[in-house]
């Protein structure tokens, strides 16, 4: 029995290129083990095509109905004359939960689990099999949504909102290295509990670095994405969890 046992989970393959090859990376090298999939994303073909040869990494629907991207739009499976009150007027997504929410009419939350049977369908034509979901920025908090997203989720075989994952402890002051400030938080984790870690992972490239959102400056974002990459496949944390007994796993491992 491990000391601990970890999902490490990387959110948004499919959103970029620099996402696709961190997540690939990640769990080849190191310690990934699920990545929740962003089908409405513009590199979402090249992420099924790269996740169908992860033998053994579990692909997870990354539920989208937001978009939070300056430079990089984009919209629902279904087209926005489907689901017209999930959209602006330029037929993207708002870019966050609350902008959603505060529209007018509030967003309909048989429109919302439509465009997510969309991304299943899509996901699953392109070969693939999705194991779990999640929600994408956290919108499942809109009022009677988290309930009718459980019943899709059982309805189509996908493991929701899993009991009995941990959050693992802050460090204060958090060190600079991401790599050690994972390992710190570790030292801290309680033995027998299984923990879920959420990153996103990505490579500082030129396509990262022009990704902004909100007031975030060019680059900033890039940085901070391949930190999380670092996080999961740095030699130092492989040898971390080899040797300190902590064991990664997928959410189909949690029974």
């Amino acid at each position: 029995m491990a000391r601990i046992r970890l999902v490490t989970r990387g959110d948004d393959s499919g959103s970029s290129r620099a996402a696709n090859q961190a997540v690939a990376d990640a769990f080849r090298k190191g310690i990934l083990r699920n990545t929740s999939l962003m089908v409405p994303g513009p590199a979402f073909t090249e992420a099924a095509g790269m996740l169908k040869d992860l033998k053994g990494l579990c692909v997870g629907l990354h539920g989208t109905v937001t978009d939070e991207w300056n430079e990089s739009r984009w919209g629902p499976v279904l087209g926005a004359a489907r689901v017209p009150t999930l959209v602006q007027a330029d037929g993207t997504f708002f870019k966050d939960t609350r902008a959603l929410w505060d529209r007018t009419p509030r967003p309909s939350n048989d429109e919302i689990v439509a465009e997510l049977k969309a991304q299943l369908e899509r996901a699953r034509a392109a070969g693939l099999d999705p194991k779990y979901l999640d929600s994408h920025m956290g919108f499942d908090w809109f009022e009677g949504l988290r309930e009718k997203m459980a019943a899709f989720a059982k309805a189509e075989g996908l493991l929701y909102q899993p009991p009995g994952l941990a959050r693992l402890p802050d460090v204060r002051p958090a060190p600079a290295d991401p790599v050690e400030g994972l390992m710190a938080r570790l030292d801290r984790a309680e033995e027998g509990k299984t923990y879920l870690l959420v990153t996103h992972p990505a490579y500082d490239t030129e396509e990262m670095r022009r990704l902004t959102y909100g007031d975030r400056k060019p680059g900033e974002i890039a940085r901070e994405r391949d930190g999380d990459r670092r996080m999961l496949m740095d030699p130092r944390i492989v040898a971390y969890v080899r040797d300190l007994d902590v064991e990664p796993i997928r959410f189909t491992d949690l029974g």
